[in-house]
């Protein structure tokens, strides 16, 4: 076991041993990365002269294919980056370590941690964007929909499925920004800054970049190895998208209970009682919060672990807190594919959104708005009015007798018109102010949303493109040297 370089074998266990095993089943394809764009940009710059450079291509290649790491932490190296120039030096004897050459464990850790964040968030800003266009279908569908919504936990007003649909998706949306935004955080390259300072031989740290497919280097040497904003500023932003899923599943586990039951779900998302034979239980619902408040401590143990930490090369900017990192994006996938099934899967009973609607007076307010059109008398009066119709029971004599008693005259509108005007219909259509439930304020919103996924899938798509293209390079130039 590791420590005969003198390690107390409890500091080997808890720290050493885990650390070589998480860069062993995690990094190893970044660390390959780095390594060979330090290489070309060493042979380039003449800092390695051509005869080292082919010798340390070859013997690179070489472990690639029949290097064997062992699941047991080894004797003699203190991680995984000192087994492996381990390995080299076995090949090459003295000339392994030039590879090492104006470069240090912090600058070539960082870079590797910054190519996973990158790789992590891509796949899951993919997987985000498709949710989206396939939960667009769905409120293009249900524009017609009607759906009681609620305030303070008691019915409110008659929107429509799609306008609730499409608000959630939109602070989806603005989470998915924020994501493409700290991606540009993440994806700036340390390599190059080495300890802190970055060093007296001449390289070039716009190549490395470039080879790896970062926008452009870390500005300052100092900040690119100590800065927590490359894991910081992704965890803040999954997290608020979390939480902003949890609220969304509350609120649809209220309208699904049996006390509201406006929302429906399909037999295969619903489990029963062992023991209670009317029982059916979309817990679907409670599986992710349950997994959406699991990752979202993860990603909140992230920004946590900062707090008070000193700004210099700590530990805290080390591997270890990426095994919370990569848990979190773990489950954020999976409950994004919970999620997906759910929305597009929920329906409505249009009956009990009649019902509600209709009893609890949630179109009263588009009453109070039509006295003041046709009867020409302030708000606050018609306000009024619909209220004493609503303490009544929904009586248009008792509307008629308190609009006589405050107006001094009879109310001119018929019985059908104030039904009419009292319609859940009605109501969603005489919403057409930008931002409202009907269908044309619906479809300038949906006009709005698809804009903002082309931009956000452009602007990945053109990173996910510079990052091949920097691969493809990447291989041409290794291999050409020797």
């Amino acid at each position: 076991m590791g420590g005969s370089m003198g390690f107390s074998p409890i500091y080997s266990r808890h720290v050493l041993e885990k650390s070589y095993r998480h860069w062993a089943e995690t990094f190893l394809s970044e660390f390959g990365q780095q390594n060979r764009a330090h290489l070309v940009m060493l042979t380039k710059q003449g800092i390695i002269d051509s005869e080292t450079a082919s010798a340390l291509k070859n013997a690179i290649g070489a472990l690639d294919t029949t290097m064997k790491i062992p699941r047991e932490f080894p004797d003699g190296v203190e991680d995984l980056f000192f087994f492996y120039e381990k390995q080299l030096e076995g090949l090459l004897g003295e000339k392994a370590g030039s590879l090492h050459t104006a470069r240090s464990r912090n600058d070539m850790d960082a870079t590797v941690f910054r190519l996973y964040v990158r790789k992590r968030m891509i796949s899951l800003m993919k997987q985000m964007l498709a949710m989206t266009g396939s939960l667009i279908e769905k409120i293009k569908n249900s524009r017609e929909q009607l759906l009681v919504l609620y305030t303070h936990g008691q019915p409110a007003q008659v929107s429509t499925l799609a306008h609730y649909l499409a608000s959630f998706l939109i602070e989806f949306l603005e989470g998915l920004e924020g994501l493409n935004t700290s991606l540009r955080v993440v994806n700036q390259c340390p390599l190059g800054a080495a300890a802190i300072t970055t060093t007296g031989f001449n390289i070039d740290r716009k190549l490395v970049s470039d080879l790896l497919g970062f926008e452009y280097p870390v500005p300052n040497s100092y900040q690119a190895i100590v800065t927590s904003h490359w894991l910081t500023y992704p965890s803040m932003w999954f997290k608020s998208i979390l939480t902003d899923i949890t609220r969304l599943m509350a609120d649809m586990g209220h309208k699904a209970s049996c006390e509201v039951g406006i929302l429906s779900f399909p037999d295969e998302l619903v489990q029963v009682s062992s023991i209670m034979p009317q029982k059916r239980n979309p817990v679907i619902i409670e599986h992710i919060r349950i997994q959406s408040g699991m990752a979202s401590g993860d990603f909140q143990s992230l920004i946590d672990l900062f707090h008070n930490v000193p700004y210099q090369d700590v530990n805290e900017v080390a591997d270890a807190p990426l095994t919370n990192f990569t848990r979190g994006c773990e489950t954020f996938s999976g409950l994004l594919e919970l999620l997906e099934e759910t929305l597009l899967k929920v329906s409505v009973d249009e009956k009990k959104v009649d019902d509600i609607a209709i009893s609890a007076g949630t179109t009263t307010t588009e009453l109070a708005d039509e006295l003041v059109r046709r009867e020409s008398i302030s708000f606050r009066t018609a306000h009024r009015v619909t209220s004493a119709y609503v303490k009544s029971g929904y009586s248009l004599e008792a509307l008629r007798k308190e609009f006589q008693s405050l107006v001094g005259r009879p109310i001119g509108m018929r019985d059908s018109e104030l039904k009419t005007t009292l319609s859940p219909r009605h109501f969603v259509e005489m919403r057409t102010i930008p931002g409202g439930p009907s269908t044309q304020a619906v479809e300038s919103v949906l006009d709005s949303i698809e804009a903002k996924v082309r931009g956000i899938s452009k602007s990945l798509d053109e990173l996910v493109k510079v990052i091949a293209k920097s691969e493809k390079r990447l291989t041409t130039e290794f291999n050409c040297l020797g």
